[in-house]
């Protein structure tokens, strides 16, 4: 079976290359991939835009996927944690 039977209208969808959250206007939502001295940190979400903390620094609020949902259906605020803006990539 030919790719064009197997995947009609627009065949496969390209791949995504994660972004830097700084490239990104509309960042609260999004899902993002975290940069972490053990690696990369998937299925979290970033819960604000970037700003800045109380030493200039940018960062961003970051919830994982679980709170960020129990956030959307209940309204109960999720745990965020501060994150630094240029070690967040959007997905």
């Amino acid at each position: 079976m030919s790719d064009e039977a197997r995947y009609p209208y627009f065949g496969k969808p390209p791949p995504r290359e994660p972004r830097p959250a700084s490239e990104v206007p509309a960042l609260r939502g999004k899902r993002v991939i975290l940069s972490t001295p053990d690696g990369f940190v998937y299925d979290m979400r970033a819960i604000s835009q970037i700003h800045r903390d109380g030493e200039g620094r940018e960062i961003i609020d970051i919830a994982s996927e679980e709170h960020y949902f129990r956030w959307m259906f209940t309204q109960a605020a999720p745990p965020t944690e501060a994150f630094p803006a240029h070690l967040v990539w959007v997905e």
